[in-house]
């Protein structure tokens, strides 16, 4: 028995063995020949240029086995779901009758696809399906525009996000135009948190603005200086009234418009916070959680504008890891993820 040097046993060790199994690489770029181009131009690009063809080119070969899988495992969810439904776990799916209309337009603005990178593509185009399941889902649902959808973001929705064109128009609609051409500018306020304004109701006879942009902080004043170009009012959310927010305030495009159907249901902006934003975003107390303000005067300073992509309420923009959103849109998001 193997002893340590103060006699006493070693403990068992906690590193887990694995079979030894040859590990198999794929292909490298310097031995691959392209389908989709020619040697000569494959061997131009940059080294991360060829890997991402590379990386496309076993994605088309792979995709039908891979979305084969993704059905099956749907499946297996669309079962299990029904089943938590039957015993009561969850609350069955809403039919589009059950749900009433509010009244209320929101706009997600579009108009931002050259800020942003093929990474931050896929973010918001997942952040617009998870919008959409909000408003399927909810028992109010608001008239959701989406505009200026061009470019890699159409190209997305069109090729990974195909059965859009399914979707009822009374909860969501794409236009390819520009918000002008959609609604008067008179109408129109948009949304952005390097506003001085702060709103504290939602009109019925306004269409509210939500910049549609992931950036990571790259562009300041972005969404307000567009408000002010266009000549239409711009406000914020009222979040530094009813919540403290930790250091980093980071919330997404879907959780900026699920505050906002929360607040169409409950017309309690406190309410709508809490429910919405994860609770790491808060500042926390001794006994955890989050921490609401309780009046104006106790009240740290409001959320300052750290991003200028549409975080209507004065925070930014991130990726939707932490967003709960239905079965239905995370099915969305399974398929997005490889392609």
């Amino acid at each position: 028995m193997e002893v340590t040097k103060t006699g006493e046993e070693p403990a068992p060790s906690t590193k887990r063995h694995r079979p030894n199994t040859p590990i198999t690489k794929g292909p490298s770029v310097d031995d691959f020949t392209p389908t989709s181009m020619t040697l000569d131009a494959f061997n131009q690009l940059s080294r991360n240029q060829k890997k991402k063809v590379l990386r496309q080119e076993l994605w088309d070969q792979r995709s039908g086995e891979f979305r084969e899988k993704q059905r099956a495992k749907r499946s297996v969810l669309r079962k299990r779901h029904k089943q938590r439904v039957k015993l009561g776990e969850v609350p069955a799916k809403r039919k589009l009758d059950e749900q009433e209309r509010s009244g209320h337009s929101i706009i997600i603005d579009m108009d931002f696809d050259e800020k942003m990178h093929d990474t931050e593509i896929k973010s918001i185009c997942s952040q617009l399906v998870r919008c959409y399941s909000t408003n399927r889902h909810g028992p109010q649902f608001v008239d959701l525009h989406i505009t200026k959808l061009h470019e890699r973001c159409r190209a997305r929705f069109d090729k990974a996000i195909a059965d859009h064109t399914e979707w009822p128009a009374s909860r969501i609609m794409f236009h390819d135009t520009e918000l002008l051409d959609v609604f008067g500018a008179d109408k129109l306020v948009y949304l952005t948190a390097d506003s001085p304004n702060e709103i504290t109701e939602l009109d019925t006879q306004k269409v509210y603005v939500v910049g549609g942009l992931v950036d990571k902080n790259r562009y300041k004043r972005l969404t307000l200086d567009k408000a002010e170009q266009m000549g239409v009012a711009h406000a914020r959310l009222p979040i530094g009234q009813y919540v403290q927010m930790a250091s980093r305030k980071v919330i997404t495009v879907n959780q900026i418009f699920e505050i906002l159907v929360k607040f169409v249901e409950t017309g309690d902006w406190k309410q709508a916070f809490l429910e919405v934003i994860p609770q790491r975003k808060f500042n926390e107390g001794k006994s955890g959680g989050a921490k609401a303000v309780k009046d104006a005067d106790g009240a740290a300073e409001g959320v300052e504008a750290e991003d200028a992509d549409g975080a209507a309420e004065g925070v930014e923009a991130e990726d939707t890891d932490e967003a709960e959103v239905s079965e239905e849109a995370d099915d969305v998001s399974d398929r997005e993820s490889s392609v």
